[in-house]
């Protein structure tokens, strides 16, 4: 019988399907914390695990390259994430393949994923990160969900979302409201938000930052509030287009994907439409933690 791991992330049940024979390497903590006992639902995402020869990719069409570390790649109604430069001979470590939707994927996993261990060989769980955060955010993209690079935080219920791109300090940020007893960090670095029944809900994921916090929680989300640095905390409304502006460089937007990326902006949209934007200019020397709960309590969130 086949082994299989089952995640729930975001609400989105996360299969994998380990080949007869090998055994799965432990999950780390934190992706463990995702772990789900109840039957999946008949949707979600399906990935198989398989050792062995790692396909061809050569003759793919490339659809979006960071140069030599890696690539996406498109063959029909196909893609793959490839590691590395394809043509390598031999080609090391781990490929996935999956169709557009992002309801079925294969990881293909050559020989160093493997470990010869006294109970049997174990398969490294090459469908971990960054295969499924990539698959989520292509599942997600038909399902009016966002990838969003933002802090979160929990309070009564609610959710508050501190978008920022990489280097604007969200981590920073984030540490200021660890140890409080009105208030927790749903993840430190990235937040997924769904639009569920009329209703913008912000998810925690595996995928923490440097503060290393996630929480496998979720809340309907009151605010989005845009961090950057001031002399003292000043919150500002933002107009639609200003939010949007800012908010387009934090989300995870496939641009190489026509079909995906209307649909992700009007994700956006809605969100900002249903969640209200705020600039937060803040300073490190004067605090901000008192000052984002004086707002939550004037907007009589708390």
């Amino acid at each position: 019988m086949t082994a299989c791991l089952h995640q729930r992330i975001a609400g989105v049940d996360y299969l994998i399907s380990i080949p007869p024979g090998m055994n799965a390497a432990p999950l780390h903590a934190v992706r463990a914390e995702f772990l789900c006992h109840h039957p999946p639902a008949l949707d979600g995402i399906r990935v198989e695990l398989v050792a062995g020869e790692l396909p061809d990719l050569s003759s793919w069409k490339v659809l979006f390259s960071s140069g030599p570390t890696w690539s996406i790649r498109q063959r029909g109604v196909e893609r793959c994430l490839c590691l590395g430069d394809p043509r390598a001979c031999p080609h090391m470590g781990w490929v996935a393949c999956w169709r557009a939707d992002a309801t079925r994927a294969t990881v293909y996993c050559s020989p160093e994923c493997v470990t010869v261990r006294d109970e049997g060989p174990e398969l490294s769980n090459s469908a971990g990160y960054p295969v499924d955060q990539l698959l989520l955010i292509y599942y997600l993209a038909r399902h009016r969900g966002l990838l969003v690079h933002a802090a979160g935080l929990l309070a009564d219920g609610r959710a508050l979302l501190f978008p920022g791109v990489s280097g604007a300090g969200k981590s920073t940020l984030a540490r200021q409201f660890l140890g409080n007893d009105w208030a927790s960090l749903l993840n430190d670095d990235r937040v997924i938000v769904r639009q569920l029944d009329g209703c913008q809900v912000a998810f925690g994921t595996p995928w923490p930052g440097d503060v290393g916090v996630t929480v496998n929680s979720s809340a309907p989300l009151a605010a989005i509030l845009f961090p950057t640095r001031g002399a003292e905390t000043r919150i500002n409304e933002l107009s639609p287009q200003a939010a949007l502006e800012r908010l387009l460089p934090c989300t995870s937007i496939l641009w190489h994907e026509k079909d995906l990326l209307f649909s992700q902006l009007d994700a956006c949209e809605l969100l900002l439409r249903d969640a209200p934007a705020f600039e937060l200019s803040w300073s490190l020397a004067n605090g901000v933690v008192e000052d984002v709960r004086e707002f939550m309590r004037r907007l009589q969130w708390i």
